[in-house]
């Protein structure tokens, strides 16, 4: 299968630094100390980031604010959020919006 780029596009109004980990290497596999830093965008306000994955691989991934799972994203009332995931596809754009930290 060929690779494809997914681009993340993150909202996340308190934070300074954002970081993706999920079930891919890509993503640094569960491991927070290789987690991929997103990059912050001051003309649109989004924490960015592109990775190569395999067409149709699927993959779960959580937003950190450090690289630490102490500082996992977290619901408007601090309450536990699920894995996003993805079908990784040609020209796929993940976007969303973290609304809290544990931290």
């Amino acid at each position: 299968m060929a690779n494809v780029k997914v681009e993340f596009k993150v909202v996340a109004h308190n934070a300074n630094k954002l970081f993706l980990t999920g079930s891919s290497n890509n993503l640094g596999a569960w491991n927070p100390d290789k987690a991929v830093e997103c990059d912050f965008c001051d003309k649109c306000g989004k924490f960015s980031a592109s990775k190569m994955f395999k067409e149709g691989e699927v993959v779960e991934f959580k937003v950190l604010k450090d690289r630490t799972f102490d500082a996992v994203e977290k619901g408007a009332w601090g309450e536990e959020v699920a894995n996003h995931s993805f079908v990784a596809s040609k020209g796929l754009v993940v976007e969303l919006e973290v609304l809290n930290f544990n931290n």
